[in-house]
């Protein structure tokens, strides 16, 4: 192969050819310049990040401006196909250079998937970015670094984005917007009669994992000591809590009411964002990334964010680093100098031109100044600081409870509560409860079986005293426990 290689180099150097590689054996060419000729490196980068698309386009660009003798080859990845294409990559050897995280980092660095970027995150680079941003099986391994961050830890909480056309035109104020599911149901009934019918209260989308999630945060409101789907209290998996139960049979009450759009059981996020913004509908509820998707894709920018309402008004929450969103290196690109290059240059513009920007979140790296182009982008970042807390990693404490998870997942049919909740709504399951308790006692058997084949996890690795709902856990505070 070495040979065969080298023979093709002096095949391109003799006669002048483009040499084109695919998958991980990124394209090396000879390109004319004001000096003569010049190797230029392209390097393969798959993106799955919806919102990240148009920011990183104006990215490569001022990159490549900047380096002329490498070149990014940026494949966007449909997040439905995404981890499947780089599972393939994978098992045939295959792996582009860089990717935006699809499968999780434990079972990359098994396979030696996955590079060290410890010699571009030193102490004084890391510093650079918001607490909890680098966590075990997240971006980090073993304390080493193995995914450039995207997100900050502190954003993917939902909200409430209300319609301002809709409020002008039905004479409502944001002194209207309702704190509590009472205040809620009065106001949409008011936006019912007001507008004859024509405009919806809420619109909602279908997917189990969005339901999952924002039943999940309602819930806290009830029962905080369960920001997930583990009671850091008393130590065991909780997926079923009196706060998601209440809020699932809330939602499919407003829904039976007539205060949710009916559509909201069969459609996604992209088609409840376009009803919204047309004004069918004067609430949406969602995350810190579609300010981007209303005023950029949608075109519209005459809404605001407020908090979600919540059973009696009282606060709710959502855990810090619930996903680490990351770009990974492969650990056999042939072009490790070329990548350093690009991380080094992504760490002092990256989060400014694809996050700040274009409005896409709230970056990992903290201090960043830019030019969001819709006014609210303020609003949604001081939202996500007050909504998103940082909650007890078991993995921070003991790394084999990483593995351990992993092991619990693989026992269950079903992972989470999301599609219960769908089926819950469209009426094809009738007792929800029942339903919740028994995929909680699923989890739970497959939590304490697990536990008696693994010596190296005990229950109190999931059991934080000095943990408190709504007060940050911070990294102080594994010191403590240590």
């Amino acid at each position: 192969m070495k040979k065969k290689r080298f023979l093709l180099m002096i095949s391109l150097l003799a006669f002048g050819l483009i040499l084109g590689a695919c998958g991980n054996e990124s394209t090396s060419t000879n390109e004319d310049s004001d000096d003569g000729d010049s190797d230029v490196v392209t390097l393969t980068f798959w993106n799955r990040y919806a919102e990240l698309r148009g920011g990183l386009e104006v990215f490569i660009k001022n990159f490549e401006e900047e380096h002329p003798n490498i070149k990014i080859d940026l494949q966007e990845t449909p997040s439905g196909t995404a981890e499947t294409q780089l599972r393939t990559a994978l098992s045939e050897s295959q792996l582009p250079d860089l990717w935006t995280n699809t499968v999780e980092l434990k079972e990359l660095i098994a396979v030696d998937a996955v590079k060290n970027l410890d010699e571009v995150f030193t102490d004084e680079v890391r510093a650079l970015f918001h607490e909890g941003t680098f966590f075990e099986n997240g971006t980090t391994s073993d304390g080493s670094v193995y995914g450039f961050p995207l997100a900050s830890p502190r954003s993917k909480a939902m909200m409430a984005y209300y319609n301002k056309d809709v409020f002008e035109e039905l004479g409502l104020t944001e002194a209207d917007i309702p704190a509590s599911w009472e205040e809620f149901e009065q106001l949409g009934n008011q936006i019912v009669e007001k507008s004859g019918g024509a405009i919806y209260p809420l619109v909602w989308n279908n997917p189990g994992w969005a339901n999952d999630q924002l039943v999940s945060m309602m819930g806290t409101a009830i029962s905080p000591e369960t920001p997930w789907r583990h009671d850091f209290k008393e130590g065991v998996p909780m997926l079923y809590t009196q706060g998601k139960l209440e809020s699932a049979v809330w939602l499919k009450d407003m829904l039976d009411k007539g205060l949710i759009a009916p559509e909201s059981v069969e459609i996604g996020l992209g088609e409840a964002e376009a009803i919204f913004a047309i004004g069918g509908a004067a609430f949406l509820y969602s995350g810190d990334w579609v300010g981007r998707q209303l005023s950029i894709e949608n075109e519209f920018e005459n809404w605001g964010v407020a908090p979600l309402p919540t059973k009696d008004g009282k606060p709710y929450y959502y855990r810090a680093g619930s996903e680490a969103s990351s770009i990974q290196v492969s650990n056999d690109t042939e072009h490790w100098e070329e990548v350093k290059t690009f991380l080094e240059y992504a760490i002092e513009h990256f989060h400014k031109e694809v996050y700040v920007n274009t409005g896409a979140g709230i970056p990992a790296k903290m201090n960043v100044e830019g030019n969001p182009p819709f006014e609210q982008a303020e609003d949604i970042s001081e939202l996500q600081e007050q909504l998103v807390i940082p909650v007890p990693k078991p993995g921070e404490l003991n790394p084999a409870t990483i593995q351990f998870e992993r092991d619990v997942a693989a026992k269950l049919e079903v992972a989470g509560i999301g599609d219960a909740i769908v089926g819950y709504l469209t009426g094809n399951i009738d007792d929800l409860e029942a339903e919740l308790e028994k995929l909680d006692q699923s989890y739970k058997d497959a939590f304490f079986e697990t536990l008696e084949e693994n010596s190296d996890v005990s229950q109190e690795d999931y059991i934080f005293p000095n943990w408190e709902p709504f007060v940050p856990f911070t990294n102080d505070m594994y010191e403590e426990l240590k």
